[in-house]
């Protein structure tokens, strides 16, 4: 089964539809390195966040690239 995991920031981990919030960016570190063959629940129980919390269904993390469309420059090349 394949985890979707976003770094969202530092300190914090998107996993699937839950945001997890960390203390320390390397207590973040271990919980995404832990995804990798251990279960959501037994990441959850090494490495606890400080907070988890379910992200909206069209919610994105910030991104300044996401969503955004490349348009070409008006007028031709010099």
């Amino acid at each position: 089964m394949t985890i979707t995991t976003i770094r969202v920031s530092d300190t914090e981990v998107q996993v699937e539809r839950t945001l997890y919030t960390f203390a320390r960016k390397n207590d973040a570190d271990a919980f995404q390195r832990c995804l990798v063959d251990t279960s959501i629940d037994s990441c959850y129980r090494s490495h606890p966040p400080l907070a988890a919390q379910p992200t909206l269904p069209d919610e994105h993390p910030d991104d300044p690239g996401r969503g955004s469309t490349i348009s070409p420059s008006p007028g031709g090349m010099p």
